[in-house]
């Protein structure tokens, strides 16, 4: 009795540790994976699902990133035009914002990696 007692207890813990050990995964989407839905959305092979997953999920651990985000949703409400034959998702009015926006993505990046360099 005593030894199923002391069993179901190390199994318990057990249970726990790795309960605790293997957490929920986390979306956390960074300047490089923006630039690569950017650049996919300009040339017409971003899915309308891989847009909208990036619309939906607010990046609150890189604000600067939410900001582009942002953006991001004020050009859909007016530019979206929804998958079309040619692959492309937004009016041409929308894809040059969104080029703008992908130019200075692509600037900060840059000027990221030249400080990381320092």
């Amino acid at each position: 009795m005593f030894a199923t007692l002391v069993l179901t207890i190390l199994i318990f813990i057990v249970i726990l540790v790795v309960l605790m050990w293997v957490r929920t995964p986390r979306y956390r989407i960074q300047r490089h994976n923006v630039i690569a839905l950017l650049e996919l959305v300009l040339n017409g092979q971003a899915s309308e699902n891989d847009w909208r997953v990036f619309a939906a999920v607010p990046l609150r651990h890189n604000p600067e990133l939410d900001e582009i985000r942002e953006r991001c949703m004020d050009i859909e409400e007016r530019e979206y035009i929804g998958p079309s034959r040619s692959g492309l998702l937004f009016s041409q009015q929308g894809l040059e914002e969104l080029r703008e926006l992908l130019q200075n993505l692509k600037e900060m990046e840059k000027a990221s990696k030249e400080k990381d360099a320092r």
